[in-house]
């Protein structure tokens, strides 16, 4: 006669396993959103970034930049790759956050920079917005919101 084997109970539950949940760091995946750590955090544009950068090293009694290649890359990549004024920008999230609760500030802050031209595309590139490409208002909705942008990067600030 073969006997089973049951699973020992006393292991169920035990410390062990309950601190390693009580200390879980959240699930990150930024297709549903999710950001762990990081959800509080702001998403900025590298034209948020270049002003801040360049307020820090000009405001009173700040020590000078770092002199190391990490932050010496991440100007040059900044500066490089930093494509709208501030004022656009401002603009560009002005009309972006125009309906709260519509897009998340990553996904804001993604269609600042990248610009799609079609609602497939922005889909393809940051897949959190599928929901909206159902073929329905919303995803009219998003379409607009993008020429908007487009147009902005285009013509500058709307009068």
């Amino acid at each position: 006669m073969v006997q089973e084997s049951k699973p020992n109970v006393s292991s169920i539950g035990s410390s062990s396993t309950t601190r390693s949940r009580r200390h879980a760091i959240p699930e990150e995946d930024a297709t549903k959103l999710q950001f762990g750590e990081f959800a509080d955090g702001e998403a900025l544009t590298l034209t948020e970034v270049s002003t801040l950068l360049v307020a820090a090293r000009g405001a009173p009694n700040v020590p000078p930049a770092p002199d190391n290649k990490v932050y010496k890359s991440t100007v040059e990549y900044v500066n490089e790759f930093q494509n709208a004024s501030m004022e656009v920008s401002e603009s560009m999230r002005t009309a972006l956050m125009a309906r709260p609760g519509f897009l998340n500030k990553f996904e804001i802050a993604q269609i600042m920079y990248l610009r799609p031209e079609r609602v497939e595309v922005a889909v393809a590139l940051i897949p959190s917005l599928e929901r909206y490409s159902q073929g329905d208002e919303t995803e009219t909705i998003l379409q607009s919101l993008l020429d908007d942008v487009r147009g902005m990067a285009r013509y500058g600030v709307r009068p």
